[in-house]
């Protein structure tokens, strides 16, 4: 059925279960499949030119779209045949049920007079045989009720015939019914899913919506078209008043001719319509949604028509079933249900049905029947649960489901999926159909995933996994597939190869381990994850190491050794294997002693004047070489360490650290070239660990060759290759230079230093300075306990990382040479943090020191916790440091400088010259400050325009009292140092743009300053066509003036049409304020510029 097809309403239950192919195709049932393709083969032409007829084409296109259903349900195997015939087996059962109740609602129409005669039951007989039941159903109907004698015949009043009604024509109607036969709706009203009161504008929106939804349907089917009748009927008749009244007419014609067929058959054979029958009929009406009045009206004429006489008096409308009449029987007043096993009648009294365990008198059989939907429990004469679920389908429900059950067992998925399908078509809310078909889903997707993982692992070549993936998709799903089936031999057959060739190989692992490996590696070539070959090959013994060298470095044996050539097998160590007088014989001869993945090993564990012997072994997790490479015996001879010369005026002095286990140690003295063994040269004296050559140089060069001698256990002396050591002329090593200090990232501090011409620069890190002066020498020993040693990151720089906490430390630069250290210059490191914002203003002129001065007011902003600022002034340049004996320096307290708010400085109009200021450039200072990252001091100057030789210049420093002491900050904040402006405090910048005499020259702007001469910082040139510029913002900035002086002729390159807009120079805003003089700007009067 169509997902999309009809509009399906909640309790809206299919009547037709299974169609009857056999009877479709005009064949028995038990045709062969060649019988019934040949009846499929005749009947498809018939059913094409079928669809033509306007009576005949939608039962035509119905068969021809249900024909691949068909050739599922009867073609397509033994299986699917046999479940198609339990089905109509079942619906055939259904529908005999179903004509029963027909016949048995006959029954209750022709007994309701209190009996049945002869003729009534030979009516009954006729009206089964036309039902398609046998007569013989008609006696367990009918045994309980009464015979009646045929009565007496009399005739009633004839009544006038009614005038037709206005109703649609025969043809329209018959039309209208075939179509909504079809889709099993009662009238168009039904087809709409609309109550007969509905207005007609919503019953023509409903048709409408209906029509293009079916008309976006592509495929033609019999429902498409019958849809699309039924809706062009119920815009024809149901939207306009006239039309509508027209077709409602008809309905109530056609329950009219319902009800004349029923009245027809239950005054069959009746002289006389007795009351009870009168109200059985009375009660039908009502069902057929005709009123008591009419009821009466077409009981009078139909028994006119059949000349049956009435009895006086008015029926009463009924609601309930009605009853037997009053004058029947007492065993006919309890209602009866028929059995649905042998069709028999069993009478139930109230308490019967309260207590719900009655069964059927005849056969046994329950008489109840429980709703698959809901499970809620009804009597068989009850046809439809309040589900809307009709007792007709549930046997063919539950088969169907057990089928889907069986199936999903069986791991036919696509059977069960079918059959909880039509579950779902019998009851669409059964709780058993929605979860099997989620079970499916579920077990789609694992199967699903099951399959990707099976494919994954063969494209891999994992065949291991791969066949535990094809074990698990075979225990979900069917394993007669071939798809499984291929995938499963397939996995085999690999599995069978990389087996085969791990075998091999494991036959040839100690006989021939690289055409196991060969083997092994072929194996996992068929099966990548085969555990045989994983093991194996991790089994199998590596090629041992070649070349294997021993060596006595200082106070170690350094083996070294050839790896074998790379196998492909992963990365090796090596075994070490150590043995005492000689050499390992097998694996199991001396002691392990290491084990490595590098080609060397230094054996630290060796006693001076043994002899050792050492073997290798190559080794790939538990798997050790066969063949193993060895060296040896080896007598270990270490020479002394820490050799030291030190050569003086009149003996030469040399000492060193003896070896553990030496017996004596040999000096030998050589003049002119270094001495070859113990016996090349002059012996010296000597003790373990030191000697004295009493004779000194004497100004040449003089060669010492230090051996230690062992003496082996039989008594013959070793000695060991010797250190060899040179004395000369002392010279005295000149002290280094004091290092140059600067900020690195963070905390850290830079230490650089010029390179000395002999020995190495180190940078000694104190709290306090040395207590040695520069030039001073002493031994490394002597240096240690002060101080700790700054590494060097460079060959003349070093970096403290992690400077002291503490406000000031010193870092002296030592030569090292030998053994000595020659001190050198010191730097200090401060942290204590510097002033900022110092300004100065010039506030007149007075006398000093019988001349005229200059008083400037300074302002500055402290530093948290400082109680103390140190100004140090200084003419031509920034002061040095602090303690700079040049300038001229105060002390001003906190206290002073908060109660005045500024502090008043008077200095002379001109300061003295130095060698260093005559230039105007900042020199390196070494003195309580740290240098910037070019070892220059911080400040305005030194990333600003050159210091002006004719100016004071003023540095604020932070004094810190630290344990008597006083403690400055280092200067290198750039606000801590300013500038005392000249005689005018203001600086009047003019300028002047004139264009060139000759075409295609650029313009020229002309500065002027008052007083002349002044410097100009950098400027900008804006240009607006529309007014004149009022900031550098204000418009275009066609020119970027440098820094400069008064008088200076800049040239303006740009295409602006300069002489139709208004131009101003004004500072560049880029420029820092912090290093801008006061100026002042004077612009033309009219802002254009000249031509």
């Amino acid at each position: 059925m169509d997902a999309g097809a009809g509009r399906e309403r909640p309790g809206a239950w299919p009547t037709s279960m299974v169609p009857d192919y056999y009877a479709r195709l005009g064949v028995d049932p038990a045709a062969t499949e060649s019988e019934l393709e040949a009846a499929l083969r005749k009947r498809q032409p018939a059913w094409s030119m079928g669809t033509r007829n306007p009576k005949t084409r939608h039962t035509n296109q119905l068969y021809l779209d249900e024909v691949p259903a068909l050739r599922r349900a009867l073609l397509s195997g033994p299986g699917a045949r046999a479940a198609y015939d339990a089905d109509l087996a079942a619906a055939r059962l259904a529908e005999r049920e179903e004509k029963l109740d027909q016949l048995q609602r006959r029954i209750r129409l022709k007994s309701a007079k209190g009996g049945l005669s002869a003729d009534d039951r030979q009516l009954l007989r006729e009206e089964a045989r036309r039902l398609g039941l046998d007569d013989a159903v008609v006696d367990p109907l009918t045994r309980s009720i009464p015979d009646l004698a045929r009565p007496f015949r009399a005739e009633d009043a004839l009544e006038e015939d009614e005038a037709a009604a206005d109703v649609l024509d025969p043809s329209t109607r018959r039309q209208i019914r075939a179509a909504l036969e079809h889709l099993g709706r009662r009238d168009l009203y039904d087809a709409l899913e609309l109550p007969r009161e509905a207005p007609s504008s919503i019953l023509a929106a409903r048709a409408d919506e209906e029509r293009q939804r079916w008309m976006r349907k592509a495929q033609v089917t019999a429902e498409k078209t019958a849809w699309l009748e039924v809706i062009s009927h119920a815009q024809s008749h149901l939207t306009s008043p006239k039309a509508r009244a027209r077709y409602d007419r008809t309905l109530i014609l056609e329950s009219e001719e319902r009800f004349d067929e029923v009245v027809a058959f239950a005054l069959n054979g009746l002289p006389r319509l007795d009351g009870g029958t009168r109200a059985a009929l009375v009660a039908e009406a009502a069902a057929l949604c005709l009123g008591p009045d009419r009821a009466e009206r077409l009981l009078s004429r139909a028994c006119r028509k059949l000349g049956v006489a009435r009895d006086d008096g008015a029926v009463s409308p009924l609601v309930a079933s009605p009853g037997p009449p009053a004058t029947a029987s007492e065993a006919d007043r309890y209602p009866q249900v028929r059995c649905r096993s042998c069709s028999g009648l069993t009478e139930l009294s109230p308490t019967a049905r309260r207590t719900g365990t009655a069964r059927c008198r005849h056969c046994g059989a329950s008489l109840r029947w429980d709703c698959p939907a809901c499970r809620r429990q009804h009597w068989l004469d009850r046809a439809r649960c309040d589900c809307g679920f009709p007792l007709a389908l549930r046997e063919p429900l539950v088969r169907r489901l057990a089928a889907a059950q069986q199936a999903f067992r069986d791991r036919d998925l696509a059977t069960a999926r079918e059959n909880l399908e039509q579950v779902r078509r019998y009851a669409p809310q059964h709780p058993g159909a929605r979860n099997g078909l989620e079970k499916i889903r579920e077990r789609e997707a694992t199967i699903e995933q099951v399959r990707l993982a099976c494919e994954l692992a063969m494209t891999g070549r994992r065949l291991v996994a791969a066949r535990r993936a094809a074990d698990s998709w075979r225990r979900i799903d069917d394993p007669a597939r071939p798809e499984i089936r291929a995938a499963w031999e397939e996995i085999a057959s690999g599995l069978r190869k990389a087996e085969s060739l791990a075998a091999r190989g494991r036959a040839l692992e100690r006989v021939d381990p690289p055409a196991a490996r060969a083997f092994y590696r072929r194996s996992l070539e068929a099966a990548a994850d085969l555990p045989a070959a994983l093991t194996g090959l991790e089994r199998c013994p590596p090629e041992g190491p070649t070349n294997l060298r021993a060596q006595t470095v200082g106070d170690r044996v350094r083996l070294s050794w050839t790896p074998p050539a790379p196998d492909g097998g992963g990365p090796l160590t090596f075994a070490i294997l150590r043995k005492r007088g000689g050499i390992p014989e097998h694996p199991g001869d001396g002691t392990r002693i290491a084990e490595v993945s590098t080609c060397e090993y230094d054996d630290r564990h060796v006693r001076p004047g043994e002899s050792v012997g050492y073997a290798v072994l190559g080794k790939r997790g538990e798997a050790e070489s066969l063949a193993a490479v060895a060296v040896g015996p080896v007598v270990y001879l270490p020479d002394v360490e820490d050799v030291r010369v030190e050569p003086r005026e009149s003996e030469v002095e040399l000492s060193w650290i003896p070896p553990a286990g030496v017996f004596e140690v040999r000096v030998v003295r050589k003049a002119g070239s270094p001495p070859e063994d113990p016996r090349d040269g002059e012996r010296v004296p000597a003790a373990l660990d030191h000697a004295i050559d009493g004779r000194p140089p004497g100004g040449q060069v003089v060669h010492y060759g230090i051996y230690a001698i062992y003496r082996a256990a039989e008594g013959r002396r070793y000695p060991s290759p010797g250190v060899l050591a040179t004395a000369g002329v002392v010279q005295a090593v000149p002290p280094a230079e004091a290092p140059r200090l600067s900020r690195g990232p963070g905390p850290s501090i830079r230490i650089d230093w010029a390179a000395p011409a002999r020995g190495s620069v180190r940078i000694l890190r104190t709290s306090r300075p040395l207590p040695f002066p520069p030039g001073a020498r002493i031994r490394v020993e002597e240096a240690e306990p002060l101080g700790s040693w700054v590494p060097a990151v460079g060959p003349a720089s070093a970096e403290d990382r992690e400077p002291p906490p503490a406000p000031v430390c010193y870092y002296t630069a030592v030569v090292a040479l030998g053994a000595m250290l020659t001190i050198g210059g010191t730097a200090a490191a401060s942290q204590v943090p510097d002033p900022s914002d110092l300004r100065a203003t010039r506030t007149g002129t007075t006398a000093y020191n019988g001349g005229q001065g200059v008083r400037v007011a300074l302002r500055w902003r402290w530093p948290p916790g400082a109680t103390a600022t140190r100004l140090v002034a200084r003419w031509g340049s920034p002061p040095h440091g602090p303690d700079d004996p040049q300038p001229t320096a105060t002390t001003v307290r906190r206290e002073d400088y908060e109660r005045h708010g500024f502090w008043s400085l008077t200095l002379p109009a001109a300061g003295p010259r130095d060698e260093d200021s005559g230039n105007g450039l900042a020199r390196p200072h070494g003195g309580n400050g740290i240098a910037d990252g070019d070892g220059h001091a911080a400040g305005p100057e030194a990333g600003a325009s050159p210091a002006l030789p004719d100016r004071w210049y003023i540095t604020a420093f932070t004094a810190v009292d630290q344990g008597g002491e006083t403690v400055f900050s280092p200067g290198i904040e750039p606000s801590a140092t300013t500038a005392v402006p000249g005689p005018h405090p203001e600086i009047t910048v003019s300028y002047a743009l004139k264009r060139s005499w000759l075409p295609g020259r650029p313009w020229s702007l002309t500065l002027d300053t008052d007083p002349p001469g002044e410097e100009v910082p950098p400027m900008v040139l804006v240009a607006n066509l529309r007014a004149i510029p009022l900031s550098s913002e204000d418009g275009e900035v066609i020119a970027h003036l440098p820094a400069g002086r008064g008088g200076s002729r800049h040239p303006v390159h740009t295409t602006f049409p300069l002489a139709r807009s208004g131009v101003r120079m004004f500072i560049d805003p880029r420029a820092d304020p912090a290093f801008i003089p006061p100026i002042r700007l004077r612009h033309p009067e009219d802002g254009t510029a000249r031509a």
